[in-house]
């Protein structure tokens, strides 16, 4: 605005100055005196600025009013020309008398004291000159100032030299002055046009002074763009001085190197006349860069023709600085906010408007941009049992001005429901009206889901820690009867008909031992132990145990591959892959069907797998099929990502098939899924084929010879009666048997017995733990050879410190084969 301001009282000073000349050429050429009048007048009129312009010349000899023109600038023909001889209006005898401008201003009081003529014009505010020469005064000259608008200071002398000029041409008209007198007029000119000269210098100063206290760059060019005027403010910025500048090339001197083809063309658009605001990087002398915003007019001569540009330009580096920074942080929040997927909304409650961010759309399931905009839009997006709720959280806010907070399902157009949670604040008004709502908003159907799913995982390890310890109390019990089973046959006469119902027990007792130990591989933690596996053994070793788990209702059909190539993995690993993979296909049979287990030797170039890339290579295929209910893509996408189910929240954890997964990959093998609704579902492990010979196959026990000599075995276990059994079961072994029900009985035991060769312990007992009680008797006899027993899981057993290389395990429920063989194998007999 200041620049504007400085450009038009430069140019309404160039208008007055070349006004004032234009004037006294007229006078030089007008031969009639009433036009040069009329002219002279509208000249003055449009150089102050003034209403209207009066005009008054006296007679020489009376020195009364020859005549007053009034209107002058208007064109008037002389209506308003009054030649009765009239004396001076009192209000211009001291202009004429004086020779002196005067200025006036009566809006404050009352002006008839100023006995205008009756035709004048009302007089508000005025300014006026004397038509003199320096030989005589032949009238006034009065400015009529417009409504609310005063006279300035410099005003008078420009309307005292324009007078002059007045004057001057009536000496010239006067036919019957001396040659002396024209000669004096000659050189009153001469001096009046110094002091137009010095009137139109101080101009010039004055315009001067407000170029160089302007605040902004002012700048012109010529053609060329040539340097040809720059103020103060321009110098300081660029860092030259004025006299270096005048006459360089503004866009070699001042521009960036990269920018001056194209502002060399936005130049030349500039003097077509594209006066449109432009933003462009300046370069200072140091080789600094500044952002000017440049606004353009055009310089013009006399005829109209274009000469050159002014600018004003405002230094913006520090604006544009600021609002990068802003973008920067409006993008770094946004951003913020997208990833972090939290919604923002704003409600104007004088208007009734409510705005959402893309982000609060998509949690209502609404598309972009397509929300309707009002708080009823909203509430219909919400659960209908929601509602309400919402509905006097909102309605207290608006009341109280507090913060709040808000938990509702969202109800989406295709029924998908979503859990949202968020926080918002409502301004007040002076008078306590609700003005403004903001807030945030956050999809919380994943979290509620984890909290959801980890509790039930937290109630599945509880399961598995219960299925641990009933393992063990079942494993001693089943010891218990299959050692009581084989003392029986080994008693009886083999023609004796019991012999038959005692195997049969013993049968089912190893039966329930397979279960048992199944089971426990679901519920144990336990470190992979690979083992080199025929898949066939292990599909035949389980089906009886799926059988019982998927129903009566379901049939499953084995079609297992012949002459299959070995896997290593961990043998109660490969059968949780089944046993889940079986559990999901009996879920997807709710009325029944069939499963569907093959195995085959397959071979893969190399493939992307649904659970990741597999290398290629042979492979040994596991394929669990099912006639079920099927899955569509985005089921099929998400499968074995944790905690995704399908299933309600009492039916399934979406850990199975994570699981699975997760098995799978460290075998170094991959998983594919094919899957159509309502045909069923097939799902093909690949693990990759071992090169190892020697596959783990379970023998029957061999037969174990009595000892070369008679061998002494500590028996530690709390379980009375399978103490008992043990000792038994030992001594037709041939070993003398000592036993403990606890540890510290046991220390006095073998303090008391020098001769025992064999420490047989539980591993978790009251009071002294058998890891215990085997160091303190290893430090008083370091030959003394230690076999741990336990029916708990491995995961148990591994936390004392049991479970590793060197360490002799016995698993329970054992047979007195495996008990003589572990015997045998820990004193080097075997």
């Amino acid at each position: 605005m200041a620049s504007v301001q400085i450009v038009d009282e430069l140019r309404a000073a160039n208008a007055r100055f070349r006004s004032l000349l234009a004037i006294g050429l007229d006078l030089s050429s007008e031969p009639d005196p009433i036009r040069l009048l009329r002219r002279a007048g509208a000249a003055a009129r449009h150089l102050f600025g003034a209403a209207d312009v009066t005009i008054g010349v006296i007679d020489l000899n009376d020195g009364t009013v020859q005549y007053l023109l009034s209107g002058v600038a208007d064109g008037a023909g002389g209506a308003d020309r009054i030649t009765t001889g009239a004396a001076v209006p009192a209000i211009f005898r001291p202009v004429v008398a004086g020779r002196r401008t005067l200025r006036g201003d009566t809006r404050s009081g009352d002006s008839a004291g100023w006995q205008w003529p009756v035709p004048h014009p009302a007089l508000r505010t005025f300014l006026a000159a004397p038509i003199a020469s320096p030989a005589a005064v032949y009238g006034w000259m009065c400015l009529v100032g417009r409504e609310d608008a005063t006279f300035a200071d410099d005003d008078e002398p420009l309307l005292a030299a324009l007078s002059a000029q007045v004057g001057r041409m009536y000496e010239k008209l006067a036919l019957l002055a001396a040659a002396r007198q024209r000669s004096d007029e000659i050189e009153h000119e001469i001096l009046e046009r110094q002091q137009a000269e010095l009137t139109a210098r101080h101009e010039r100063d004055r315009a001067q002074r407000c170029l160089d206290v302007a605040q902004v760059i002012l700048l012109s060019l010529d053609l060329d763009g040539r340097i040809t005027l720059i103020n103060r403010c321009g110098c300081e910025l660029l860092g030259w001085t004025e006299r270096e500048l005048l006459g360089r090339d503004f866009l070699d001197t001042c521009l960036p190197a990269r920018t001056r083809v194209a502002l060399r063309h936005r130049f030349h658009h500039v003097l077509d006349g594209d006066g449109a605001a432009v933003e462009t990087p300046v370069l200072t002398r140091s080789g600094g860069e500044l952002l000017v915003e440049w606004r353009n007019t055009l310089l013009r001569d006399d005829a109209g023709r274009v000469i050159g540009t002014f600018s004003s330009g405002t230094d913006i580096t520090a604006r544009h600085r600021a609002v990068e920074a802003l973008r920067t942080a409006e993008e770094r929040m946004r951003f913020a906010l997208q990833n972090a997927n939290v919604g923002v909304w704003d409600m104007n409650y004088r208007t009734g408007t409510l705005r959402w961010s893309e982000t609060v759309e998509a949690q209502y399931g609404v598309p972009p941009g397509t929300f309707a905009g009002t708080i009823e839009a909203f509430v219909a997006r919400v659960h209908p049992d929601d509602r309400a709720g919402v509905r006097e959280t909102f309605r207290k806010a608006a009341e109280s001005g507090a913060d709040f907070s808000f938990h509702h399902r969202s109800i989406w157009p295709d029924g998908t429901v979503r859990w949202l949670s968020g926080a918002g604040r409502v301004q007040l008004g002076d008078h306590g009206e609700p003005v403004r709502g903001v807030g945030t908003s956050v999809d919380d159907t994943e979290r509620r889901a984890l909290e959801e799913q980890y509790l039930q995982s937290q109630k599945m390890e509880a399961i598995a820690l219960l299925a641990g310890g009933v393992a063990h109390d079942f494993n001693n019990l089943l010891t218990e009867i299959l050692g009581h089973c084989e003392l029986l046959l080994a008693d009886l006469d083999p023609d004796d008909t019991r012999q038959a119902d005692i195997s049969e027990i013993q049968k089912a007792g190893a039966r329930a031992a397979g279960l048992t130990r199944q089971l426990m591989a679901f519920s144990r933690k336990e470190a992979i132990e690979p083992t080199v596996l025929d898949l066939n053994v292990v599909v035949g070793g389980i089906r009886e145990m799926l059988g019982r788990l998927i129903g009566d209702d379901v049939s499953v059909a084995l079609k297992l591959g012949p002459e299959l190539a070995r896997i290593k993995a961990d043998h109660g690993q490969v059968e949780q892959v089944l046993m889940n993979l079986a559990v999901n296909a009996r879920d997807a049979m709710p009325r029944g069907g069939t499963l569907r287990i093959e195995t085959a030797n397959v071979n893969l170039d190399g493939r992307e797998t649904m659970t990741g890339p597999v290398a290629p290579g042979p492979y040994v295929a596991l394929t669990v099929a099912d006639t079920g209910t099927g899955m569509t893509a985005p089921v099929q996408a998400r499968l074995f990502e944790p905690f995704f189910t399908t299933k309600g929240p009492v039916q399934g954890t979406g850990l199975g098939l994570a699981t699975v997964d997760g098995i799978v990959r460290r075998s170094g093998g991959g998983i594919d899924v094919c899957s159509e609704i309502g045909r069923g579902t097939s799902f093909t492990v690949y693990f990759p084929q071992s090169l190892d010979a020697v596959t783990a196959i379970i023998a029957p026990p061999p037969i174990v010879p009595p000892p070369i000599r008679i061998q002494t075995v500590l028996v530690v276990d709390d379980a009375a009666a399978l103490c008992e059994l043990t000792r038994r079961l030992l001594q037709r072994l041939g070993y003398a048997v000592l036993v403990a029900a606890t540890g510290d009985e046991a220390l006095r035991v073998f303090a008391e017995n020098a001769a025992i060769d064999v420490l047989l312990t539980d591993v978790v007992m009251p009071g002294t733990s058998g890891p215990e009680l085997t160091r303190r008797l290893v430090e008083q006899r370091p030959t003394l050879k230690v076999i741990y027993m336990s029916g708990y899981t491995e995961d148990v057993i591994s936390q004392h410190g049991v479970i590793g290389s060197g360490i002799a395990f016995l698993h329970k429920p054992f047979t007195s084969a495996t008990l003589g063989g572990k015997i045998r194998e820990v004193m080097g007999q075997c």
